[in-house]
Parts: structure tokens; C-alpha cells; sequence
């Protein structure tokens, strides 16, 4: 629960741990919020003792007027009823004295207690002072009810009473007025035309001052309670900015231990002999955690100055000979970049109190800076000086420059020139502004001047005698204790800047050194093992070389590696080699890895390779982002190169997968076109026959030769099959089916009649066929009896080979057709004992072309599956069946169906 208090000070203070908790809020509250607020005890109180406050203080500056204004209305009786002078002049004492005697009780606890209804009392005090003077000046026809209304208003506009209050007040005021008049006997002898005058005026000063007491009343409670939800926000504000720091330091201190134990053993092992690859990927670490322990030295730094608790540890020295130490320690890497970096001036300074670790800080900062920007072939220059006052450095390079609008904001927190060229050079934005209040903390101040083009110059002064507290005086005298130098030798080790300081340029510098890997690289040209040329062709687009050299490397056992630096240059990279995957950061110099999936998607020749993005952003909105641009897959840094493998395998599996289908549906397109036009070709002789064979039938028929008639009416059922065959064959080529006819089929005679014409047939293949209907043998369907005894004619003759197929059958030479009801159709079975069929064939059995015969279209079942949907229907299969072999159910439905399309192959 929340405890809140009143300060001495009147402002609503929170009392409690002051930490931020999860669902607090912390911003406006709503008018229900503010409703509980005001209804609360606590409310209240600090509402008593506001009004309190303010009625002490309004009342007191009324009285101090009253006290010179009051009595001198005496000079007006004087004027308007000099009999009556001295007699109002006493009453006017009396009202003076209550005045003072109220003044005396403000200064005593019991006048605080009962403030409101001494406030309550001196202003019916004015008002009856003037009340007993009326009678004896004509009562209702004086003027003098003009000073009651007065007394009137100076309640209703300046103090802070409650309706009650008000109203208390003005009845004793307007009471005492007309029953004073009453007792003088003004009620009965006033006319109408004196009474009303007062009447009106005083009962409408009394309504005036209880309403704009009300309202003022609630302004009030409104505006407390605004002012208490702002404090208490502002107390929720101040305790998360203190938890944000606290979480800062504690995590930075937190980070330097396992830093600690990650630079001091690969300083171990680089103090030993070591393989130039082994020792290119320790310095690389080593390189790489001093970025890190920068950072996290950057962000305590910060946090401690937020808190107010950075300070500076004076020392004696020469800033000399710090320059001159870092400027020896960037020059390699600044001539690795093709730079030149010079110093003049520093063998001039005098020694001088600084905190030279911080001083260390802002030289290295500036240099870095220089080193980052400044394009090969520039210079840079150091150069130091001093005057009676001052020690003074600057930082002069010959890079690209700061624009002149964004000169005042390069030291503002995570402020970086020119995004790209900041991306390209990495970084924080936290460096420059470290520069500035590190200056600062020292009393001194940072200038820069730039041209775009041209180059930057940094101007650093600092106070050549600063202000010492006598701590930091202790700290730096020269002889000081043993105990506070084991004291702070001990601290410092717990916290790794002992560490730090043995190798601080190192850890200053890491920004602007070189990457270990990449130099390596090219010192060892080709790896031993390398993919083969027909391996699978990977992008890499990073724009960090360490980690770009590195994950190159890794990959390139396996796969045939391309790298790129940027998005620009990974566009290029593409084009010249194809790849089959690509791997691409986000955050990136020139053109970042969203804008480079856009791009690469809107290439046709790319809008299928797969594209992993690695960064270390995460969250919805960036996974969304992601997959907007046409990104297939998201790892977050850091990541696990067993990781990045398995994903490059499932997606270039998944890729070899698509080609395959791709290849297959072109495949099938070219054979249903072929088909097409085979087909198209048989319908001419098809046709020439049976128009021959319907001529000899009806030359037979007229000379009534039997035999012949019924060979020819074989010859021209057959051939009129063998037409509707070609016809669907036909169909399904181009991808529909032909028109169904459907009827009202009795199954049980429908299945006998098939199973008529096709016993005997099998009888001399030595095969059994068993028709059963069953009980629905009576079971009227709506099918189209053709296409259906095409289907059955194909389940059969397919069992017939299978069986006739099997080696050593051993009593394999049954087929079945059974008639089951199921819950909304009715199930033809079509079972064998032979072989049954593989599972990797029966996932694909029903797809075109697809058989395990030596000789065969593979168009069989694809049709069936095609005639059996056009009737509303469906086919199954189940490769090893209960009868020993496959069994293939077709499933008719009870209802008429509507035509439907098949699921059939497109090839026009």
C-alpha cells in the first residue's frame, strides 16, 4: 500500500521505497482516478490543512486593511449623523478590538484549530458593527447596508470557506440586519419601498458569496488533486530514473567480472606461442571485448553522472606526456588506415592537477573520432599549449567534416553526423557527449570548428588550477597513507580498472583497430578446405569485418562464400554471382539489410532466393519489418553458428524442393501438351471405324446375320468407349472434365453386372472376383454409370496386375468388391491380396504420371480421383490393407451432387 505524508513545507510528498513498479502509472490520471483521489482521507486532510493555511493567511492581511479602514469610517459617521458620533465611534473600538484579539489568537495553536470560524466571526463582526448603527440612521432607509455587502463580498472573494461556512455567515449577517431593524420597529413603520431596496441588494451579495465560495471551493479540490497526482507522478519519475541508474551501474559493474575473465586469459594465451590463425582469432576477442568493456565504462560513466555521483580524482602530472602516450599507441592503427598522425606542442606544458584518466578519455574520444572519419591519404594533428590560466589540446583532422546545422548538436547524447558515414564508422553517439561533460565536470570548456570536405578541429581547455576539496587534496598529496593505498588498489581491482589501466589505450583505441581476421585472411589466401564448385552459393552481407571475416570462414567449408559490406555493395555482389541464399545484416552503412531485401525482392531474378536477416534487433515490430521486405527468416546476435548452419540447410532444402516442383510442373505442362495432341490425333481413325462398323451393322441387320450384328455391336460399344476414354483423356490434359450424366443407379445391380463382365475375364488370369453388396444391394445412388464403370474397371484391372506381378503368389488371387454404409456416404471397396503398394508411392499415387508399372501412363488413377470429385465423391487408398494387399474405397454420396471441377493439372 502507498503511504503519503504532508511536508512542513506544504507539498504532498510519497513515502515508501520510491521503486518503480510494473503497471504503475505514472502519467495524467482520469476523472474516475481523480474522483477516488478526492474522496480519499488522506485527500481531505491535506485539503483541511491547505485551507487552513490559506485562511490564516487571507484573514490576516483583511484584518491588517481592516484595522486602518474600519475605524476610519468614523470620519463619514461624523459627516452623515454627528449626534450619533461618539456612539458609533465605540462601536467601531469594540469591532477593532475583536479585530486584534483575533490577530492574537492567529498566533496560538487554538487559532489555527478554529480558523475557519474565527474567519466566520470577523467578518460578521464588520457587518454588525455597521448593523448597530442603522437603527439610529433611519434603519431601512440608510445607505449603510452598502458597508454589510461589503463585509459580504470580502467573504465571497477572499476567503476560502466551505458552502456551509458561507452560509452561516450569511444568515448571521442578514438575520442580524433585519431583526435589529425589527426590534427598532422598522418592520411597521418602513414602506415597502425602503424595505425591498436592502432586501434585495443583501440577499443578493448572500447568494453571490455562497456561490463563488462553491466554486471556489471545487477549483480548489480540483487543483489539489492535480498537484497531488503531479507530485506523486513526479516521485514515480524521480524513482525510476534513480532504478534506471542503479540498473546501470549494477549491470556495468556486473559486466566488468566476466570481461575481466575473458581479456585476462586470452592476454594469457597471447603471451604465448600460438598458430598465426589461433592468434589472429584471440586478438580479434581481445580486440572486440575492449570494444565491449569501453561501452560498459561509457554507460557507468553516465549513469554516475545522472545520479550526480562522477567526480574527479585530481592528481599531479603532465598532460603531455598522456597525449603523447595515446598518439604513440593510435599511431599504428591510424597508418593501417593510410592516415598520418602528428603531435606538437606537448613537450611545452607544465605539470598541472587533473583527473588524467578522464583527461585520457576525452583525448581518446577526439582521436578515434579523427581516425574514424578521416579518409586515407588525411592527416591528423595533435597540438597542445598552455597560458597562466589554462592547459589547452586540440584534435585537427583532414576528414569529411560536420555540416554547419549540426555543429551545436554532435555532443548531444547518441547524436551521430551523417548516418551513414557514423553506420560505416560504428559507434554509439555517446563518445562526443562523454568529450563535453567530462570537460565540463573539470570547469573547463570544448569547442569545434568544421568545414565539409575540409576537416574538424576539437579545442579542448582545461583549468590549470582547479578548486581541490580537501578529500580530493588528500587523495593527491604525495605521501599518503599505506592503508588508503591498499584501500584503493583493493576497490579498483574488484571493479577491473586495475585491469584497465595497465592496457588503457588499448581499451581507449579499440574503436579504430584494425580487424585481426580479415588481415589474417588475406595472409592466408585460400582455406585448406574449401566447398566444391558445385556447392551451393552463399551471400554474406556484414558490415563488421571480424564478424563478417569470421562467419565467412566458418561457412565456407561447406558452402561457396561471396561477402559484401554494405547493402550497395551486397546488390552488386548478387548480381555477379548468383547466390542461392543470402545472409544479410540490418544495421548497415550506406544502405541498411531492409532496404536490401526490398531491393533484391523487386529483381526477379532474386524474388525466390531465401534471405536470413542476423541483427541484434529483436522484437514484433522488427520481425514484421523483416518479413515485409521479403525476408524468409530472423536470428538475433549473438548466435550460434550451429544455429546458422541448420537454418541455411532447411532453407536451401526448402529451395531445392521448389526448384523440384518448379521443374515438375513444366515437366507435366510439356506432357500434357504432347498428350493433347496424341489424343486429338486418335479421334480421326477412332472415328473412321465406327462409322464403318455402324455401316456393316446396318448391312447385317438388313440381311439378318446374327453373328455378325453382335460382333459388330461389340466392335461399336467398344469403340464408343474407347472414345469417351480418349475424350477424358483429352479433357484432363487441358484440365477439366467433360459433361456428367448422371441417373438414378440401383448399386447392388449396377456392381453384379460389373462383376459379370469382369468374373470371367479374371477366371483365365486364375484370380477370383467376389462382388458383395450387402444389404444395400437395393441402395439407389446418383452417379453417372459410365465414368463410374470406368473407375471400377480400373481399380480391378490394376489389382488383376498386381496380383499376376507378385513372385511366388502362393494363393495371392483374390479381388473383392464390398458395399459399406458410412455415416454421410456410401463406400465401394475395391481390396486385392497382392503385393499392396509402397508408402512412398501411395503419397504420390493420385497425382498425373505417376505409376509403378513398367508399362503405363500414369494417368489411371489421376483420372478416377478426377471423375470420382466431378460426381461429388472421393477415393482412397490404403497401401496394406487387412486383406493382404491395397484397397481402394470409393465414397459416393447419399444427396445428388452438383457438379464440380476436378483437381487436375492446368496445361493450357
Amino acid at each position: 500500500m502507498r503511504v503519503c505524508r504532508y511536508s512542513n513545507d506544504g507539498v504532498f510528498r510519497a513515502a515508501g521505497d520510491g521503486g518503480y513498479r510494473p503497471g504503475q502509472k505514472t502519467g495524467m490520471m482520469d476523472e474516475q482516478s481523480t474522483d477516488n483521489l478526492m474522496s480519499g482521507a488522506l485527500f481531505a486532510e491535506h485539503f483541511r490543512r491547505e485551507t487552513t493555511e490559506m485562511l490564516v493567511s487571507r484573514t490576516r492581511w483583511a484584518l491588517y486593511a481592516a484595522c486602518l479602514v474600519y475605524p476610519g469610517f468614523w470620519f463619514l459617521d461624523r459627516v452623515i449623523s454627528p449626534a450619533n458620533a461618539t456612539y458609533f465611534g465605540l462601536i467601531r473600538l469594540a469591532v477593532l478590538a475583536g479585530y486584534l484579539l483575533t490577530l492574537l489568537l492567529y498566533t496560538r495553536p487554538i487559532g489555527r484549530k478554529f480558523a475557519t470560524h474565527l474567519s466566520v466571526f470577523v467578518v460578521f463582526l464588520s457587518a454588525f458593527g455597521i448593523e448597530l448603527m442603522a437603527p439610529y440612521l433611519g434603519g431601512f432607509k440608510s445607505d449603510y447596508y452598502v458597508g454589510i455587502m461589503m463585509a459580504m463580498f470580502v467573504g465571497g472573494l477572499f476567503m476560502p470557506w466551505s458552502v456551509a461556512a458561507t452560509v452561516v455567515c450569511g444568515v448571521l449577517i442578514v438575520g442580524g440586519y433585519f431583526g435589529l431593524n425589527g426590534l427598532y420597529g422598522y418592520w411597521a413603520t418602513a414602506p415597502l419601498s425602503e424595505i425591498a431596496p436592502p432586501f434585495f441588494f443583501m440577499s443578493g451579495s448572500f447568494l453571490f458569496m455562497t456561490w463563488a465560495n462553491r466554486d471556489k471551493d471545487i477549483t480548489r479540490r480540483k487543483d489539489l488533486a492535480l498537484r497531488m497526482r503531479m507530485e506523486r507522478a513526479n516521485e514515480d519519475l524521480k524513482a525510476l530514473d534513480e532504478s534506471k541508474t542503479r540498473f546501470f551501474s549494477n549491470v556495468s559493474h556486473e559486466l566488468r567480472s566476466p570481461l575481466m575473465l575473458i581479456l585476462g586469459p586470452i592476454e594469457q594465451m597471447l603471451s604465448e606461442p600460438q598458430r598465426p590463425q589461433i592468434r589472429a582469432l584471440l586478438e580479434a576477442m581481445d580486440a572486440n571485448a575492449r570494444r565491449l568493456l569501453r561501452q560498459v565504462n561509457t554507460l557507468l560513466d553516465f549513469a554516475k553522472m545522472d545520479a550526480g555521483k562522477l567526480k574527479l580524482h585530481y592528481d599531479g602530472g603532465n598532460l603531455g606526456e598522456v597525449l603523447k602516450k595515446l598518439v604513440v599507441a593510435a599511431a599504428p592503427l591510424a597508418q593501417r588506415r593510410g592516415i598520418t598522425l602528428t603531435i606538437e606542442g606537448e613537450e611545452n606544458l607544465p605539470e598541472a592537477l587533473l583527473d588524467y584518466g578522464k583527461v585520457e578519455t576525452i583525448a581518446a574520444n577526439l582521436i578515434s573520432n579523427a581516425i574514424k572519419f578521416t579518409p586515407e591519404g588525411g592527416k591528423i594533428m595533435v597540438r597542445a599549449g598552455s597560458d597562466a590560466n589554462r592547459l589547452w589540446f586540440e584534435v585537427e583532422d583532414t576528414g569529411y567534416g560536420i555540416p554547419e546545422d549540426q555543429l551545436k548538436s554532435v555532443f548531444e547524447r547518441f547524436r551521430q553526423v551523417d548516418d551513414a558515414l557514423s553506420r560505416k564508422a560504428g559507434g554509439t553517439g555517446l563518445g562526443l557527449a562523454m568529450v563535453k561533460e567530462l570537460t565540463e565536470l573539470h570547469k573547463g570548456r570544448v569547442d569545434v570548428t568544421s568545414a565539409l570536405g575540409k576537416g574538424t578541429t576539437f579545442h579542448i581547455e582545461l583549468p590549470l588550477s582547479p578548486d581541490l576539496d580537501a578529500l580530493d587534496r588528500r587523495r593527491q598529496a604525495a605521501g599518503r597513507r599505506r592503508a588508503d593505498q591498499i584501500a584503493a588498489t583493493r576497490t579498483d581491482t574488484m571493479l577491473g580498472m586495475y585491469y584497465e589501466e595497465k592496457h588503457s589505450e588499448k581499451t581507449l583505441l579499440s574503436d579504430v583497430e584494425a580487424s585481426r581476421l580479415e588481415i589474417q585472411a588475406r595472409a592466408d589466401g585460400e582455406p585448406e578446405q574449401k566447398a566444391p564448385a558445385d556447392a551451393p552459393r552463399l551471400l554474406l552481407v556484414e558490415d563488421n569485418a571480424d564478424l563478417r571475416t569470421f562467419v565467412a570462414r566458418a561457412l565456407a567449408k561447406t558452402y561457396n562464400v561471396s561477402a559484401a559490406c554494405d547493402g550497395l555493395d551486397g546488390l552488386e555482389t548478387a548480381k555477379r554471382v548468383r547466390p542461392d541464399l543470402v545472409i544479410t545484416d540490418v544495421m548497415m552503412p550506406r544502405m541498411d539489410g531492409y532496404e536490401f531485401c526490398r531491393r533484391l525482392r523487386e529483381d526477379p531474378a532474386f524474388d525466390q532466393v531465401p534471405v536470413i536477416l542476423a541483427t541484434a534487433e529483436w522484437g514484433t515490430d522488427k520481425l514484421v519489418k523483416g518479413v515485409d521486405v521479403g525476408a524468409n527468416d530472423y536470428i538475433s546476435k549473438p548466435f550460434e553458428m550451429r544455429e546458422l548452419e541448420a537454418r541455411i540447410k532447411a532453407h536451401l532444402r526448402a529451395r531445392f524442393l521448389e526448384r523440384s516442383l518448379q521443374d515438375r510442373d513444366k515437366r507435366l505442362n510439356a506432357i500434357g501438351r504432347v498428350t493433347s495432341a496424341i489424343v486429338h490425333d486418335l479421334r480421326n481413325p477412332l472415328n473412321v471405324v465406327l462409322g464403318f462398323a455402324q455401316l456393316a451393322r446396318e448391312d447385317a441387320a438388313n440381311r439378318n446375320e446374327q453373328d455378325i450384328i453382335e460382333n459388330l455391336d461389340t466392335v461399336i460399344s467398344e469403340s464408343k468407349r474407347l472414345g469417351l476414354m480418349v475424350a477424358e483423356v483429352l479433357d484432363f490434359a487441358k484440365g477439366r472434365i467433360s459433361e456428367l450424366s448422371l441417373e438414378q443407379v440401383e448399386l447392388g445391380p449396377f456392381l453384379t453386372s460389373l462383376g459379370s463382365l469382369y468374373r470371367d475375364k479374371l477366371k483365365k488370369s486364375g484370380i477370383a472376383l467376389a462382388v458383395d453388396p450387402g444389404h444395400l444391394n437395393e441402395l439407389t445412388l446418383s452417379l453417372d454409370p459410365m465414368r463410374t464403370r470406368r473407375v471400377l474397371e480400373n481399380l480391378v484391372k490394376n489389382a488383376e496386375e498386381a496380383i499376376l506381378e507378385t513372385p511366388y503368389r502362393r494363393g495371392a488371387n483374390h479381388v473383392w468388391i464390398t458395399v459399406t454404409k458410412e455415416e454421410r456416404a456410401v463406400a465401394v471397396r475395391v481390396a486385392d491380396d497382392g503385393p499392396g503398394i509402397a508408402p512412398e508411392v501411395a503419397n504420390t499415387l493420385f497425382e498425373p504420371f505417376t505409376t509403378k508399372k513398367k508399362a503405363g501412363t500414369g494417368l489411371g488413377l489421376a483420372t478416377a480421383k478426377s471423375l470420382m470429385l466431378a460426381q461429388g465423391g472421393e477415393i482412397a487408398v490404403e497401401p496394406k490393407a487387412k486383406e493382404g494387399g491395397a484397397a481402394f474405397i470409393l465414397r459416393f454420396p447419399f444427396v445428388t451432387p452438383s457438379v464440380q471441377a476436378p483437381e487436375s493439372v492446368e496445361t493450357e
